[in-house]
């Protein structure tokens, strides 16, 4: 098995009968033009070559509707996984794929004479393993890497007993996630919370290498760069995949010597579990990094941020008018009743004057008065230009934008508010993201099927971890705006850096 690494979570995975693209996205920004692929790939191009289009799961850094557009071989098979929700088949197609597979979990699908793979799904994310042979490819991607204990380990047991020995472990090592960076309160650092969160990640990775006890195992899929002036810093509190080995090492091997984890930069290629590290990157790392090397790769990007455009008085009175409809519908949606003590500002960047859009309830109706600035008993304040909220509206999915692509800052204006989960109520009322509930009720068909192809006793031990693992970060979520870095890194057991 040949694997060369192209971009973030893209791999060519050449097995000798069949070859394997997972994740293709390169081909301009994800997330509304907020995440940039970085490093820039230097041979996009072989994915042309592929057989097989292996979508783990359908984040738009994963998922990237552009690069599948301009892809010219649309001859090749695509794999999804199932899911609860519908309409990615038809959406696949629409991209000019005839040949599209829904694959449940844990089922294996051939791919040909000699290769397969099999989806193991945890939610949203699927782990992706590829069989050829003898070997076998466990790629981990989002799946695991910001789960708690207790989901790493139940998937550590499950994949360890169907799949005792793997040769190479492809695994997420970073942040993938609006939550804790774009969230502010007084007191809080954000620069310190963000490098304690990336050294969880980057810790969970080694608990997966630790339990999964790969031949060889490579961090990636946190390869994007941010490009507006106030998320910059995010950039530089990634922990560096160039130290993850020597992290292992200290905190996790009783012997190094039987563990390999190694970096890979776009042009390496892993020829059975021996590393050709011909990546051109690997001569400009500098202590390790390529993050200095982002100006030089985005330079006019950076400068289009760093001048945006100002709405005209019409546009930003049009916008205002489909912001409030939009909110009191998914009020409505939601349970209106709920929202009727709460008051939050959107500050809409580009709006120019009067760009403060103050919004409260009166029986559980949305209210809107636009101002110079937020009103004084707002409990949250969020900015955000008003691109990123039209695409949030508009998709059904948009809020990702928002939620994972770091669309938008959202700033506490009372450290009492950190545990009312106010960002995210606010999250519900300005996307259109479905909820579970909702999905059920209009599509009890599709969530039937769903239920009867996953393997019943897998799903429900699946969901339960889940369900912990949710009632976890509930009781966590605010600990991570509220304790310094130093209580954070005892709570969640991780060593002094």
């Amino acid at each position: 098995m040949k694997i060369e690494y192209i971009s973030h979570a893209c791999l060519l995975v050449d097995t000798g009968d069949v070859r394997i693209a997972t994740d293709p996205w390169f081909a301009g920004p994800a997330y509304s033009q907020q995440w940039y692929v970085f490093p820039k790939p230097v041979n996009a191009e072989a994915v042309e070559s592929a057989d097989v289009i292996a979508i783990s799961h359908g984040h738009e850094d994963h998922f990237h509707p552009k690069t599948l557009r301009g892809l010219v071989n649309k001859t090749a098979r695509v794999f999804y996984p199932y899911a609860w929700f519908g309409g990615a088949k038809e959406f696949i197609q629409s991209l000019g794929f005839s040949n599209v597979t829904e694959a449940a979990s844990w089922r294996k699908y051939s791919l040909a004479k000699d290769t397969s793979i099999t989806y193991v799904a945890n939610g949203h994310d699927n782990i992706m393993v590829i069989e050829s042979g003898q070997e076998v490819l466990v790629n981990v991607n989002d799946a695991l890497h910001s789960e708690a204990e207790t989901t790493i380990d139940f998937f550590i047991e499950e994949i360890g007993r169907r799949w005792p020995r793997i040769d190479v472990l492809f695994c997420g090592f970073g942040g993938a996630s609006y939550f804790p960076n774009m969230l502010h309160v007084e007191g809080k650092d954000d620069r310190a919370i963000g490098i304690v969160r990336e050294q969880l990640f980057a810790h969970n990775f080694c608990r997966v290498v630790a339990g999964l006890k790969p031949q060889i195992a490579i961090p990636f899929a946190a390869d994007f760069a941010l490009l507006a002036p106030a998320e910059r810093w995010i950039n530089d509190v990634r922990f560096p995949r160039s130290r993850i080995r020597d992290y292992f090492d200290r905190h996790f091997a009783n012997d190094a010597r039987e563990y390999r984890i190694e970096p890979m930069y776009p042009g390496d290629v892993l020829d059975g579990v021996q590393l050709k590290a011909s990546s051109p990157y690997r001569a400009r790392l500098l202590n390790g990094d390529l993050t200095h090397l982002i100006n030089e790769q985005y330079a006019d990007e950076i400068a289009r941020k760093q001048k945006p455009e100002l709405l005209s008085a019409t546009a930003t009175e049009e916008f205002a008018n489909a912001l409030l409809h939009h909110i009191n519908a998914r009020a409505a949606s939601l349970c209106a009743s709920q929202f009727n003590a709460l008051k939050f500002c959107i500050n809409v960047s580009d709006a120019g004057e009067d760009g403060s859009f103050n919004i409260h309830f009166e029986n559980g109706a949305a209210q809107l008065r636009r101002a110079a600035e937020p009103v004084a008993d707002s409990m949250i304040v969020i900015d955000a230009p008003s691109r990123m909220l039209r695409y949030a509206m508009k998709y059904e999915f948009g809020g990702d934008a928002i939620g994972i692509g770091y669309g938008a800052d959202f700033s506490l204006r009372d450290r009492n508010l950190a545990a009312r989960n106010l960002d995210w109520v606010c999250y519900q009322l300005v996307t259109r993201t479905p909820t579970r509930k909702t999905y059920l009720r209009e599509h009890p068909g599709r969530v039937l099927s769903f239920l009867v192809r996953q393997p019943p006793v897998r799903t429900w031990r699946s969901w339960r971890k889940s369900a912990s693992q949710a009632s976890d970060a509930g009781h966590h979520r605010s600990v991570w705006l509220l304790r310094d870095a130093e209580e954070l890194r005892q709570m969640f057991g991780l060593p002094e850096m």
